[in-house]
């Protein structure tokens, strides 16, 4: 969380000016810095907001007007003569910056029970497993600290750090057992790496991917119970993660490679309004869990012992009731845009029903033109097969007319041969009787001119 705040407000004068607050965690004090507007330039602006608000040093103005208060979670941070418009920044501030100074006295706490383990560890010349206990036991109770977020990241890492370094001096005196203990580690490790890798070969052989992945989640379970060293734990861990990893690509790649891709504009809405359901789902399941961590906090006050610890529970439930309405709001504006998708949803739909009418109606125009232009083609047909019929028994009739007239031309032709024939044959007659004529009556010229 930052401990300062760069923000634009105006004073009493309704003078606008730039407000720069910082939160004081030892001395739980507020230092506001009020700049006017007209001496802060653009330059200075920005380095007031990147460079002082992530915790750097900055000169001020020679004009900057400086406050310290008291921080209170019943008064504000502001005085009541400085406004902003960001009114809900100032509160959430507020609350933030109590929870970080009660938090910060809670990490005193467990840095002056650190600093004393520490010099009892140091003061050992052998392995003292009570020692070892102690600290695990303040661990424990640091890490619950850590769960419940009671503390800030910072501190919890700077108390982790502590504390391994110490269990480390420990470790060192722990070294007969810690041989033994890495030797058995080892092997336990080894067995669980040959089924991590029988599984590969499974998964890359084309094996079923759900058993596997089951399978992969009971060696999952079953490692998470093993006392291993950190070594061997971290090489599980990074094997178990690239094993399902594998399986994830597979079945990402099997989906990807027997899907088409969608692109007409209801599958995209479709696609969406599934998204945005998920995200509802989503926001109401974490709204659901912080309105059970303020029960949590609730049944943790009321059954706490330590007025330090309970302080910082009610900072905690106010904190997390500003962010339920953060996120009810938003919910808010998610649920609005799932109405709107589902009545842009509707109105494809009709749409699309319109247009699946009007496909089938023009389905059935269409099926009427062709039947209509099967029919015509096939009169056509009929018509030019009947014609072909009759072209070809008038060309039959003609050959018959021609033949005939054929036949009746070579008849006359005969005919007209005979009567040559006949008649040549006649005049032959003719001239052998006028011969034969002659010689039975030979007589002269003169006779028969005196004949006549």
């Amino acid at each position: 969380m930052r401990t300062r705040l760069v923000i634009w407000g105006t004073n009493a004068d309704d003078e606008k000016v730039l407000l720069g607050i910082s939160l004081n965690v030892d001395d739980n004090k507020i230092e506001i810095n009020i700049i006017p507007e007209k001496f802060c330039t653009e330059h200075f602006y920005n380095q007031m907001m990147s460079q002082w608000r992530e915790g750097a040093s900055l000169e001020m103005p020679s004009e900057t007007v400086q406050r310290i208060i008291e921080l209170t979670m019943s008064e504000s941070i502001l005085p009541e003569d400085l406004r902003v418009e960001r009114t809900d920044v100032i509160q959430r501030a507020q609350m933030e910056w109590h929870f970080v100074v009660l938090s910060s006295k809670l990490y005193r706490n467990f840095k002056n029970d650190l600093e004393e383990l520490s010099n009892k560890i140091k003061r050992l010349e052998v392995y003292d497993n009570d020692l070892w206990n102690e600290l695990k036991q303040f661990w424990e109770h640091v890490q619950k600290h850590i769960y419940d977020k009671n503390l800030l990241r910072d501190h919890s890492d700077s108390l982790r750090e502590k504390s391994n370094s110490l269990f480390e001096e420990l470790k060192k005196l722990r070294k007969v057992y810690a041989n033994e203990f890495a030797q058995k580690s080892k092997e336990t490790a080894s067995g669980f790496i040959k089924k991590l890798e029988k599984i590969e070969e499974r998964i890359n052989n084309g094996s079923a991917l759900q058993p596997l992945f089951n399978e992969l989640k009971d060696i999952q379970t079953e490692y998470k119970a093993l006392t291993l060293t950190k070594e061997d734990r971290d090489l599980i861990f990074v094997r178990i993660d690239q094993l399902f990893n594998l399986i994830r690509e597979k079945r990402e790649h099997k989906t990807k490679s027997g899907t088409n891709h969608e692109t007409n504009t209801e599958e995209r809405i479709n696609k969406r309004y599934k998204g945005l359901i998920q995200v509802i789902r989503t926001m109401e399941g974490s709204i659901s869990r912080d309105r059970k961590d303020i029960e949590y906090e609730t049944k943790r006050i009321q059954t706490t012992t330590e007025q330090l610890e309970s302080q910082i529970r009610v900072a905690k439930i106010r904190m997390i009731e500003d962010r339920i309405r953060s996120k009810q709001e938003k919910l808010e504006e998610l649920l609005k845009t799932k109405v709107s998708l589902e009545k842009v949803t509707e109105n494809i739909k009709k749409r699309a029903e319109r247009q699946e009418q009007k496909n089938l109606d023009n389905a059935r125009l269409k099926e009427e033109e062709n039947k209509i232009k099967a029919k015509i083609t096939n009169e056509i047909q009929t018509a030019q097969e009947a014609i072909q019929v009759e072209e070809e028994k008038l060309l039959q009739a003609a050959a018959k007319i021609k033949e005939g007239r054929r036949n009746k031309k070579i008849v006359l032709e005969n005919k007209d041969q005979s009567d040559i024939h006949n008649s040549k044959a006649q005049n032959t007659l003719d001239d052998q009787i006028e011969n034969k004529t002659d010689i039975s009556n030979p007589l002269t010229e003169e006779e028969k001119r005196e004949e006549e």
